[in-house]
């Protein structure tokens, strides 16, 4: 059954003559007539009344159906190669950590957008919580989180180490003490946030009730009640170091096992990934097959 075939078909039902089936094609009838008759003896029925106008059988209308879908794949298939092999029907819904989406993203995906310069991708930002169960629900097709899962269906890959540390204002010249520690709120992202989580653990090793921890919808906003003394903050030093030039505050290392996080990438189960979301996840992995940075 010839691609060709099926579409002088087409054109024959839509216009119900074969004469302007053949101008519509750009071809002569005879050409159009070969082809309806080959299609015809190759599925053993009739396809068309030859009337006046010319209209399909049960058969044709059968076919019909099918037609339209072989010819609307034939065509997305064509343009996806012709696009790099991106669908650009197929929009990648992504999500990460505020501070992964500051620190990690934007070279990661501009490398990506030079190999796929048409890959569509949407990306949001929220805790890892949030984000653990969007891509388990299905709302988000992956995810950057800072958590190894226990959830058997999903797909995840190690792809950043993060080391966590004391962020505070500039007057704070040593790292504070357990007193200080005790009276000082905490700025955090709201619940779910791995990084929140951390400040508990933090404090925990202190023995300090994690009491006064002040919610902050931005990475921004945080450093900046950081810098005018309204608490501390725990942050990676990946950004630290990426913003030094920028923040008046003083970082502290922490030396706890809670300061340590792998960020992984999550996803859906590869049995649901579409085209782009495979050659998105296989980009990720080449970068970090061989190395964690």
């Amino acid at each position: 059954m010839l691609l060709k075939s099926l579409e002088f078909f087409l054109a024959v039902a839509e216009s119900g003559s074969f004469s302007l089936a053949a101008q519509k094609m750009y071809t002569v009838q005879s050409n159009i007539t070969s082809h309806i008759k080959k299609l015809e003896e190759e599925l053993g029925v009739i396809l068309f009344n030859r009337n006046n106008p010319v209209t399909l059988t049960n058969a044709g209308q059968q076919l019909h159906s099918y037609a339209v879908q072989m010819i609307a794949l034939h065509n997305k298939a064509k343009k996806i190669f012709q696009e790099g092999g991106v669908d650009p029907t197929e929009i990648i819904r992504l999500g990460s950590m505020e501070t992964t989406a500051a620190i990690r993203l934007p070279q990661l995906l501009n490398q990506c957008m030079q190999q796929y310069p048409t890959l569509p991708i949407e990306l949001q930002t929220h805790p890892t919580r949030y984000l653990l169960n969007a891509v388990h629900q299905g709302e988000l097709d992956c995810a950057f989180m800072a958590s190894k899962h226990s959830i058997p269906e999903l797909y995840s890959f190690p792809v950043w180490h993060e080391e966590l540390v004391l962020v505070c204002p500039k007057q704070q010249e040593s790292f504070p003490d357990m007193a200080t520690l005790a009276k000082t709120r905490f700025i955090a992202f709201r619940q779910g946030c791995s990084y929140r989580h951390a400040i508990e653990l933090f404090l925990n090793d202190f023995s300090i009730p994690p009491s006064q921890i002040m919610e902050m919808g931005s990475l921004d906003g945080i450093v900046s009640c950081v810098e005018l003394g309204v608490g501390f903050a725990l942050l990676p030093k990946s950004y630290l170091t990426k913003v030094a030039d920028k923040v008046s505050v003083n970082c502290f290392d922490l030396n706890t096992e809670s300061a340590y996080f792998t960020t992984y990438l999550v996803a859906q189960s590869p049995e649901t990934w579409g085209s782009n979301l495979k050659q998105f996840i296989y980009f990720i992995e080449q970068q970090f097959e061989l190395k964690v940075a």
